[in-house]
């Protein structure tokens, strides 16, 4: 008969608190999603997304749009019903806008923490989001802004366009939010969605729709 020393005792506690503690810890299981500015601009790109047995050829905007940081929640009120995967940290991702046509992937059976068990149905594409590391630092941009100081780029209330010369190959564009004009180098069709600080022809303006950007007739 073999006895177990006050040693072995010890060193089993020991590891069955260790255990028992990972184990308790939170995990960041969760995606925040933020707005962002992103200042690199980037040639359009186009790429083949395969996922839930479906193949689609699709393109993505120019700018990062959304930044989604893993989170840990708790204090959730009311208790959330339960269900979903096993916690673990997913990591952090920039997310740029996603442009597919049809097919879609087909409705699912999904359960999350929040919902529970239901089935979900896909429309639209909205955003593609790519791995990405994250620092405390901030670096100094090395791009300009694609709208300029405006000139003599100015809005004729008579003719409902926009009139002007802009300098460093700019285009005097009309402004969505109402009867004003500025100098923007980005054709309105490269613009990121959904600001569409893009530049259209003198009588229109660069407006967003759920296909991207696109140049509307000033009513």
């Amino acid at each position: 008969m073999h006895r177990i020393t006050p040693k072995v005792v010890a060193l089993i506690v020991a590891v069955v608190a260790f255990a028992t503690a990972a184990f308790a810890q939170p995990a960041s299981d969760h995606l925040a999603c933020y707005g962002v500015k992103d200042p690199v601009r980037k040639g359009p790109s186009t790429l083949t997304l395969m996922n839930a047995s479906v193949t689609q050829s699709c393109r993505i905007g120019s700018r990062a749009q959304l930044v989604c940081l893993e989170t840990e929640t708790s204090n959730v009120v009311p208790t959330p019903r339960g269900g979903g995967p096993t916690p673990g940290n997913v990591g952090q991702f920039l997310c740029y806008k996603l442009f597919c046509p049809k097919p879609f992937p087909p409705a699912a059976e999904m359960t999350d923490e929040f919902g529970g068990t239901r089935v979900v149905r896909f429309s639209a594409a909205q955003f593609l989001c790519a791995p990405a590391t994250r620092s405390t630092e901030t670096t100094g941009s090395t791009t300009t802004s694609t709208t300029l100081a405006p000139s003599s780029c100015d809005f004729n209330s008579d003719e409902r366009r926009c009139e002007g010369t802009c300098g460093n190959g700019g285009h005097c564009s009309a402004i969505t939010s109402g009867g004003a004009c500025e100098c923007r180098t980005t054709p309105c069709g490269d613009a990121d969605a959904p600001e569409c600080n893009g530049f259209c022809g003198a009588g229109e303006a660069c407006t967003f729709d759920l296909t991207g950007c696109s140049c509307l007739n000033i009513p």
